[in-house]
């Protein structure tokens, strides 16, 4: 290639004679592989390894010895971006971008944080470090976990130790399995919420929730429902069941306790 400079005036008008000078340069292909800087390392810093968690799971990357940088930035020794490989192995060409699809998730922003949506059951999950165009370092800096997402339920209102009126509205939440009305019938990883006010658990998951005063159905596939309290503290619990109103074993429930003005 020729490059040559032009000076002109502000009206785009070159100096006559021209103010100019030219380089002649050959620019080199490059198949992009930088090797790993000596120490180098990646680690997954959140979840632990062999963790049991609910989902959405919040991983987080560290590294050393390299540098963190957005991929808008280019190719840098020593610096990059992460990538999260789930349920996948390192490519078997690492001279190649990262793919990008569900499975190869890529953090080109520069971030060390990602939240994945993940099905209930076994995940790995996978540290890959790559240069700004999404070329891996080789060797490879990656590390591995494996991980189980199980199932959960939650509740998004009242919050715990609030001070609230009656009626209470209650607000329920699920990861991992899906809410649907009582009339679908028994689908495995689906149901609908049942309310448990100053009850606990029922000690027999095998049989049907009750339905009175202290166990509300909300067999229509409801995610809210409002119930009148008296004035004081109250435990409400959330418990998940099938479409025959029958819980799921282990239970997936958890509980807010508050105060009624």
């Amino acid at each position: 290639h020729t490059i040559r400079a032009l000076f002109a005036k502000g009206n785009h008008v070159p100096y006559d004679p021209a103010l100019t000078a030219k380089v002649s340069i050959e620019v080199l292909a490059s198949t992009g592989i930088t090797s790993t800087p000596k120490g180098a390392s990646v680690s997954i810093s959140e979840p632990a390894d062999g963790a049991k968690i609910s989902g959405p799971v919040k991983t987080c990357l560290a590294t050393s010895g390299v540098t963190v940088e957005p991929a808008k930035r280019g190719v840098h020794d020593g610096k990059g971006h992460h990538h999260i490989l789930v349920d996948v192995d390192v490519p078997g060409d690492l001279s190649k971008p990262i793919g990008k699809d569900a499975n190869h998730v890529h953090m080109g922003d520069g971030s060390k944080c990602k939240t994945l949506n993940l099905a209930v059951g076994k995940h790995t999950i996978r540290a890959l470090f790559a240069k700004g165009n999404h070329v891996p370092y080789d060797p490879a800096l990656t590390e591995k976990i494996s991980i189980e997402v199980l199932a959960s339920v939650g509740i998004t209102s009242p919050p715990q130790g609030a001070m609230v009126t009656s009626p209470v509205k209650v607000c329920l939440e699920t990861s991992g399995v899906e809410v649907e009305p009582a009339k679908n019938g028994v689908n495995q990883g689906k149901g609908h919420h049942h309310i448990l006010v100053d009850t606990d658990l029922p000690r027999d998951l095998s049989k049907p929730i009750g339905k009175d005063a202290n166990h509300i159905h909300m067999g229509d596939g409801s995610t809210c429902k409002e119930i009148k309290l008296a004035s004081g503290k109250h435990t409400v619990r959330a418990l998940f069941a099938m479409g025959n109103h029958v819980p799921y074993d282990p239970a997936l429930t958890t509980e807010v306790t508050f105060n009624v003005k």
